[in-house]
């Protein structure tokens, strides 16, 4: 049986900056997630594949189930709806 702490690639970016919005997702969601290759992929980006997206497996269907929702409704964001507080003089 694998251990709930094990690192389970959850999915991949083509970049750094493309991983970036989907670990932070993955964090205000409560999941702890990281990347690996993501230095390979910034120094030759084209030589070394993609970036891979890491959780704890017990963390995994959770993470799967929250970019699969994202993938289907994606995450524009109607500032309509937000409140950002008064501008700053």
């Amino acid at each position: 049986m694998a251990d709930p702490e094990d690192p389970y690639v959850v999915t991949h970016a083509h970049s750094v900056m493309e991983a970036a919005p989907i670990v932070a997702a993955l964090e205000r969601a409560g999941i702890k997630a990281t990347t690996n290759n993501a230095e390979s992929a910034t120094i030759l980006p084209e030589a070394m594949g993609e970036v891979e997206i890491v959780v704890a497996t017990r963390d995994a269907p959770r993470a799967e189930t929250l970019l699969q929702l994202i993938e289907e409704h994606g995450t524009d964001v109607d500032w309509d709806q937000v409140d950002v507080g008064e501008p700053e003089e």
